[in-house]
């Protein structure tokens, strides 16, 4: 894997640093110094600040944030370490979390592009190409989720076919937004055919990081509350050997369907569903799947915890 320059690393950084989140910010700044956490913490130890190395992990991977004052004192001196302006990581923050796991509050169901992606500094440039933000991804809540995965005999992903029932969040919504990240460099990203319920618009990329955002346009305007069914299938051209298919699931989802259909010919040595809280969490396999006489592996999960769900699969 090829290391950004450190002209790359600070310019993206700074951008960060204009448009969020905080943790991408910080990890980036992180990056860009050159320092690791235990010299930062260093750093700070010679300015009479104390922050554990776990606590400066978490910051930067968004598993937490700095609430309390001490925290905040910390954030503001490490701006100086990191060689950032001062506030521009304090003013990333946003209002203090809810505690618990099952606060009510309406902020759970708002996308965390930190804890839901790798690189998420791209997806904030590919929203941005379509006139968004993170935010705009909870506008529509996917309700339930269903998607056949095909695979050819050349062990590629060639098409996936998926039916949404969406829940308009919002009042007037007129579009749904479609994010996907690719990892293989040079090949093109799918196109959407067969669309039922709304159509396509727009199609952006960030070739630095692989995000692709589909914009489409329902076939009426949602008002707040209202739901519809929505059907497509992303065609892929050649090339894309990914070992395996993931769905990110946020508050209120009640359903989710992924089956993998594999070449009868060509078939994997194992198969798994698995899950991940978020993008700083290794994955945890929930079932081992069963690959039937027609090449097909069918994973289901009801309620579905929010996080990252998917099916990967092992050749060899």
């Amino acid at each position: 894997m090829n290391q950004r320059s450190p002209d790359e690393l600070r310019r993206s950084r700074d951008e960060a640093l204009a448009a969020g989140p905080f943790s991408v910010a910080l990890r980036l700044a992180i990056q860009a110094c050159g320092l690791s956490l235990d010299r930062l913490r260093h750093r700070l130890r010679e300015q009479g600040i104390t922050v554990s190395r776990t606590a400066l992990s978490y910051w930067q991977s968004g598993r937490t944030q700095p609430e309390r004052a001490e925290s905040l004192r910390a954030l503001r001196a490490l701006e100086q370490v990191l060689g950032v302006p001062a506030e521009s990581l304090v003013g990333l923050l946003g209002p203090p979390r809810p505690r618990g796991r099952w606060t009510g509050n309406q902020e759970r169901g708002l996308p965390r592009p930190d804890r839901s992606w790798a690189r998420p500094e791209g997806l904030v440039r590919v929203l941005a190409q379509v006139e968004a933000t993170p935010g705009c991804l909870a506008h529509l809540l996917q309700r339930r989720r269903s998607s056949l995965v095909r695979l050819d005999a050349h062990r590629q992903i060639r098409s996936v076919f998926a039916q949404v029932v969406l829940e308009a969040r919002r009042p007037q919504v007129r579009r749904a937004l479609m994010v996907h990240r690719f990892h293989m460099a040079g090949v093109p990203g799918p196109v959407i055919e067969h669309a039922r319920g709304w159509r396509a618009g727009r199609v952006r990329s960030d070739p630095e990081t692989g995000f692709e955002v589909h914009e489409m346009i329902l076939d009426r305007i949602l008002p707040q509350g209202a739901t519809t069914v929505a059907e497509y299938v992303l065609a892929f051209p050649p090339g894309h050997l990914d070992l395996y298919t993931a769905h990110r699931v946020v508050p209120g989802a009640r359903e989710l369907t992924v089956e993998v259909v594999f070449d009868p010919a060509v078939l994997p040595a194992l198969c798994r569903g698995f899950y991940q809280p978020s993008v700083a969490h290794p994955r945890v396999t929930t079932e081992e799947l069963w690959i039937g006489s027609t090449g097909t592996a069918t994973y289901t999960v009801f309620d579905p915890e929010p996080g990252i769900h998917g099916v990967a699969w092992e050749w060899d």
